[in-house]
């Protein structure tokens, strides 16, 4: 027998299940191999530790009593709804904050403003009368500007203003 056969029956051999003449042959092979021998003492290890457990064998009928009860408690879960209705809910709720907020928060601003009156604007005869004095006051700056260019430069003024 090879390390191979020896090591599928292993546990049957140790357990006793095996015929006279497989055991025999594992026996021979146990007293040249070094490795399976070791594997065996492993097995028979923990052969013993799960002995000292003892196991209830489960009822015939486990698996479809098993499967009936999975079937109750997918049946009454409740829908994931509750879970969308919450988050609707927070949405709505923070929609009407911001729209609170916004609503406080312009009414605090123009409570501080000054009111404004229609009186407080100019007329338009008096806009047209700014404008009017503003381009002839722009001139006349114009005027003097480039006089003062022209005698720093030390040109004749009359020769200019003919041509």
């Amino acid at each position: 027998m090879n390390c191979n056969d020896v090591r599928e029956n292993l546990v049957a051999y140790i357990h006793g299940e095996l015929e006279k003449d497989s055991v025999m042959k594992i026996h021979q092979h146990l007293s040249t191999c070094e490795a399976c021998v070791q594997e065996e003492i492993a097995f028979r290890k923990t052969s013993r530790i799960l002995d000292q457990f003892q196991f209830e064998a489960l009822p015939e009928n486990f698996d479809s009593e098993l499967e009936k009860k999975l079937t109750k408690v997918k049946k009454t879960t409740q829908p994931v709804r509750t879970d969308f209705r919450r988050i609707v809910y927070a949405i709505a709720a923070t929609i009407i904050i911001m729209i609170g907020i916004q609503f406080f928060g312009y009414h605090i601003l123009q409570s501080n403003r000054q009111p404004v009156h229609f009186k407080d604007f100019p007329t338009t005869q008096a806009v047209f009368k700014t404008l009017e004095s503003r381009s002839e006051k722009e001139s006349q700056l114009k005027n003097r500007f480039l006089e003062k260019y022209l005698q720093s430069k030390n040109w004749d003024l009359t020769k200019l203003k003919r041509e």
